[in-house]
């Protein structure tokens, strides 16, 4: 069979057929729309390579399947950077393998696979690919050289995803060691980092359990951002209290794999001084949304460029504004004796000893689940 196939790129003459494909190949709520083909194929026409099946009699050889991508500047995949073709971007985000259904089980989407990436290996200015895909699918791309992530923060349809990627490393020998530590200075400024959700133990997996401390490196959650925020060690975990003020919606939501922390019993990393961070940025002054609208967090400026009443800063990313993160009473206040009661009565409980404290109300706070962490 395979020995009848061709591969080149999928024409727009050939896109109503890829849709039919995918329709047929995905659950209604998986399979991409025909408008998304046609921009793919009009915007990433290059990474849309199709198998195609000569006919015994001649004629036009017939679409039997195809692989669609996009390309992005982001090593993770994230709705965002899946939704948007970035021209110059170093990785591929495949969206679809997909074969006609009277041609399963023939050996065709590994062939295909195995083609498509020996192309995109040629090309100098592809890093690597990038792919989400069911559990039961994931041995069929190990087969092909893709290395499990893990869990996807991806949510597309009723079923989880997880994340698979395949590395190009063409460089060896000298030249590799000599570009070895610029790579590795740059991934520890901007790295990919997951949200607490992907964590299986939640925030204990990165709290070292001698300090109370951050034991990895904190990042922007902004996938295409994801400048570093915090180094290890520098904050230190508390919890909330059930009076800590609700912070406005993020312009654009993060997912994550599990539900947002309780407020009563919302977790903080800690910062003592504004010099502890490596990057952030502060809003000016704000009333707190219990005193206005989210929609106006940053509360009406008077005449003199101050707000009314005004004390809260909010934490934002200082590379690309993206927040809020977390907050900062501009007034200092001390919780006091509230803190000390809630603190003491945790130290002297049955197995409380090890849980953290509550905040104090001096500090800079970042909020646990607005934050992406070093995996």
């Amino acid at each position: 069979m395979t020995d009848r196939i061709s591969y080149k790129r999928v024409q727009a003459s050939d896109i109503r057929r890829a849709f039919e494909i995918e329709k047929a190949g995905f659950p209604e709520d998986e399979a991409a729309s025909l408008e998304s083909l046609e921009y793919r194929q009009a915007n990433a026409g290059n990474l849309f390579l199709g198998a195609y099946e000569t006919q015994e009699h001649g004629g036009t050889p017939l679409l039997i399947g195809y692989v669609c991508s996009t390309a992005t500047r982001s090593p993770i995949l994230t709705h965002d950077s899946m939704s948007t073709h970035e021209a110059d971007g170093p990785y591929i985000a495949i969206h679809s393998v997909c074969v006609a259904q009277t041609h399963l089980r023939k050996g065709i989407a590994s062939a295909l696979l195995r083609e498509y990436l020996a192309r995109l290996e040629r090309d100098p200015a592809v890093q690597g690919a990038r792919l989400i895909a069911h559990e039961e699918l994931v041995p069929l791309y190990q087969k092909v050289g893709f290395e499990l992530v893990g869990p996807s923060e991806v949510q597309h349809g009723a079923r989880p995803w997880f994340e698979l990627r395949r590395d190009f490393r063409r460089q060896a020998g000298a030249e590799a060691d000599k570009v070895a530590p610029t790579s590795d200075k740059e991934g520890d400024v901007r790295s990919p980092g997951r949200l607490l959700g992907w964590f299986e133990g939640g925030i204990d997996q990165v709290v070292d359990s001698a300090t109370g401390t951050n034991r990895v490196n904190l990042y922007c959650p902004r996938a295409e951002c994801r400048c570093l925020l915090l180094r290890a060690g520098a904050g230190k975990y508390v919890q909330g209290t059930s009076k800590d003020l609700e912070l406005p919606d993020l312009p654009r939501p993060i997912s994550a794999p599990a539900p947002p922390t309780p407020s009563s019993k919302r977790g903080y990393w800690s910062v003592s001084s504004p010099l502890a961070f490596e990057n952030i940025g502060f809003s000016r002054n704000a009333l707190p949304p219990s005193s206005s609208s989210s929609s106006a967090a940053f509360g009406p400026v008077s005449s003199q460029g101050q707000q009314a009443g005004a004390n809260i800063k909010y934490l934002t990313c200082a590379d690309c504004d993206h927040g809020p993160l977390g907050w900062h009473d501009t007034e200092g206040r001390d919780l006091g004796m509230e803190v000390q009661a809630e603190n003491e009565a945790r130290r002297g409980g049955e197995g409380m000893a090890s849980e953290a404290p509550v905040r104090k109300g001096r500090e800079f706070l970042l909020a646990v689940e607005r934050v992406r962490y070093k995996a």
